[in-house]
């Protein structure tokens, strides 16, 4: 079976849905199930809708083959190639954390919060919602208004590294 209907009916399956908006794919694929980064999912949401297995309705998404039909391995997740394999595009290295960490840091020197500060309030997000660090600092710098969109595909290959 096609990799790409084999990964879409995965994904309706373990969500337990038959329709889901198109936030709700690009977050399940990329932070729920971990199986590519969120720039990789939304071309795995292009070819998807290209090749037909996929419909959209307004906002709404859902497949346009039998996904009970459709014979799942247990455990499944797509090979890593399966995007980069039709759209050309190569994964970029994970940063090192610490590298990750310090450009966070050095984005709120210019709101006037001190390291310190920032790195106590960090803590706090990181322990009352259980994620990693650099995700709770990416929360803590979007609260703050800062434009993170630049710093979410890095972080995902740095926690997906680990």
């Amino acid at each position: 079976m096609d990799g790409l209907k084999l990964t879409a009916a995965a994904f309706f399956r373990s969500k337990g849905k038959s329709v889901v908006t198109e936030k709700e794919f690009i977050m399940g694929i990329s932070m729920d199930l971990r199986w590519m980064r969120p720039a990789d999912t939304e071309e795995l949401l292009s070819l998807l809708l290209a090749e037909g297995h996929l419909e959209k309705d307004g906002e709404y998404l859902r497949p346009a083959f039998d996904i009970h039909g459709t014979d799942v391995p247990l455990m499944f997740r797509p090979p890593d190639d399966l995007v980069k394999g039709k759209m050309g595009k190569h994964r970029p290295a994970a940063p090192p954390a610490d590298d990750l960490l310090s450009e966070l840091m050095a984005k709120v020197e210019p709101l006037g919060m001190k390291r310190k500060e920032f790195i106590v309030s960090v803590n706090a997000i990181q322990k009352r919602i259980n994620v990693d660090i650099e995700i709770a600092a990416l929360l803590m710098l979007r609260e703050k208004g800062v434009d993170i969109s630049g710093y979410i595909d890095a972080s995902y290959e740095l926690i997906r590294s680990r």
